[in-house]
């Protein structure tokens, strides 16, 4: 397991050992997705997650910098597909490349040394729906360097498969980014993601990738 993920995969394994999956002729995505939605902290993996990336804010200093934190219950693997800055630069952990179902990623943004520029990107990451079709989570944020009338805005939003790797979507998310609020979700094709942010310069950003039909506490 890499070192910017945290938790144990949920799998089919997993819920046959909970009493109420144990005798369930078919286990089914958004099963998994339910589990791990209702054990997002078990075993203070998001503790964990977030001590990392605390960990790796403190070892890079001063000047504004996004603490972001994913967490997949999509009851499938999630795989990083691209990323897209607008101002700064991922930190000194890369983004998780593989984050499993029930796993915790994590990483920093960080702004551009010398530059009066904050954190502002956008993440995108590879899934399926409960039917097989695989979908696109996309979730970008705004940390301004000018805090004067701008606070921190996130924004997210599921597409089909490869919808993101064309670069005319990159100016229209920006735009969508910062008209948006501290929190923000999507509902498409039935997958679902919910992120939010903190107004301070180097707030914890959280997203939870998860699907439409999944039951969480």
């Amino acid at each position: 397991m890499a070192s910017n993920v945290f938790g144990n995969p949920i799998t089919d394994q997993t819920l046959r050992g909970l009493p109420e999956y144990k005798d369930k002729p078919v286990i089914t995505a958004t099963d998994r997705a339910t589990v791990a939605l209702n054990m997002k902290n078990a075993g203070n993996k998001d503790v964990n997650a977030r001590k990392f990336v605390e960990n790796l804010k403190e070892r890079y200093g001063n000047g504004v910098s996004t603490l972001c934190l994913v967490y997949n219950a999509t009851g499938g693997t999630l795989n990083f597909v691209l990323s897209h800055d607008w101002h700064g630069h991922i930190g000194e952990s890369p983004y998780p490349q593989q984050i499993d179902n029930g796993q915790w990623g994590a990483y920093l943004h960080v702004h551009t040394s010398g530059a009066a520029v904050g954190s502002s990107a956008a993440v995108v990451y590879r899934g399926k729906n409960e039917g097989g079709t695989t979908c696109d989570w996309m979730f970008g944020w705004s940390n301004p360097w000018n805090r004067w009338g701008n606070d921190n805005t996130v924004y997210t939003e599921i597409r089909e498969y490869r919808h993101y790797e064309d670069n005319n979507h990159w100016n229209y998310i920006q735009d969508k980014v910062e008209g948006s609020g501290l929190t923000h979700s999507d509902t498409w094709n039935g997958c679902v993601s919910t992120v939010a942010t903190g107004s301070s310069t180097s707030p914890i950003l959280q997203a939870i990738l998860t699907l439409e039909n999944a039951e969480g506490l």
